[in-house]
């Protein structure tokens, strides 16, 4: 079971405070992508998972283990129509046998979204459509499932305060990566954010390996969501603050008194969430010569910075691929 955890490698007082579930096939592979010249390096999360991957089951690790905890029944979500998360959160649900509700606004239609709405009726995902952001939101934080105990709400893009640990625990698996020869240290780290937990967790867990590189988060959804910020440097800060504090509470010391900065850049967002941009398609394009898929909402926008930062880099940089790159399962519903 440790070898699943390099963070609790580290600190081994949060493995009984956390109590995650081992979904993920990690270490997810790094490797170098000479097409694109001597300092490219990808780290494969589209490889997570056997069934479905991308960025979202690192995250569900824990935050199963805290539905476990809490005897959950069922379990609320929000996203847009080809919501990624929407996809992860029901196949877990249908594992654990727990009514998943996905509360949807519009997004702009693409072969990626009908393909993940195809996967979301896959693994029995039940719908709650509403016409706007707004609608979907107001619907989201007004549910009156909220006065039931046993009811889990769980934010856009599978995010909450204890999803941060899962790339928490991903930052030092990236360590045990490089100690091992596996990839050279990155100068920078390049990753596609919307609900800022990733890069919440990959900004504090990098601090907390040791890696002296930079994580640049490339905002792919909006900034807010009606009055609420979701995509900010602010909201990611605001999850490490909270990581930290649960790691002084397990009496682990030595900590960064503050939570690192974090670094969101939004000149790829493009006209807005789900939108393609001509840089995301050339880079979905790039990509998909070195035999590696990409869309457009998320991982196209992320990849085209990746491709501009290569173009003046003198040390590594690593793109980390949050798609998911596994096919659409043939076999029966939690193959």
């Amino acid at each position: 079971m440790t070898s699943h955890w390099p963070l609790f490698r580290a600190f081994p007082a949060l493995a009984t405070a956390l109590q995650p579930v081992a979904l993920t096939a990690t270490p997810t592979p790094v490797q170098a992508l000479p097409a694109f010249g001597p300092q490219a390096w990808i780290k494969r999360d589209d490889l997570s998972h056997a069934v479905y991957g991308g960025n979202k089951l690192r995250k569900l690790e824990f935050v199963l283990g805290e539905m476990r905890q809490k005897k959950v029944r069922e379990v609320i979500t929000l996203g847009a129509t080809g919501t990624n998360a929407g996809i992860a959160a029901s196949m877990i649900c249908a594992e654990e046998n727990i009514p998943c509700t996905i509360i949807t606004f519009p997004q702009p239609d693409s072969p990626t979204v009908q393909a993940n709405q195809r996967w979301m009726q896959h693994f029995g995902a039940r719908f709650d459509h509403r016409a706007s952001l707004w609608q979907a939101v107001l619907r989201y934080y007004l549910h009156p499932a909220r006065l039931k105990a046993d009811s889990y709400f769980l934010f856009a893009g599978c995010s909450n305060p204890v999803s941060v640990f899962g790339y928490i625990n991903a930052a030092f698996e990236l360590r045990e990566q490089i100690d091992a020869g596996l990839c050279p240290e990155p100068r920078e780290i390049i990753v596609a954010v919307s609900s800022v937990s990733t890069l919440a967790g990959l900004t504090l867990g990098i601090a907390l390996a040791g890696l002296d590189a930079t994580v640049t988060g490339i905002r792919v959804g909006p900034e807010m969501l009606g009055p609420f910020a979701v995509c900010t440097p602010a909201v990611a800060e605001k999850m490490e603050k909270h990581a930290l504090q649960v790691m002084r509470g397990c009496g682990i010391t030595g900590l960064p008194k503050q939570a690192p900065a974090a670094t969101l850049i939004g000149d790829y967002f493009g006209a807005g969430y789900g939108h393609g941009t001509n840089e995301a398609k050339a880079a979905i394009a790039a990509f998909a010569g070195a035999g590696i898929p990409l869309e457009g909402t998320y991982s196209g926008k992320s990849a085209a910075a990746f491709l501009a930062t290569l173009e003046t880099a003198t040390a590594p940089v690593l793109f980390w691929n949050t798609f998911n790159s596994r096919p659409f399962p043939t076999t029966a519903a939690n193959a």
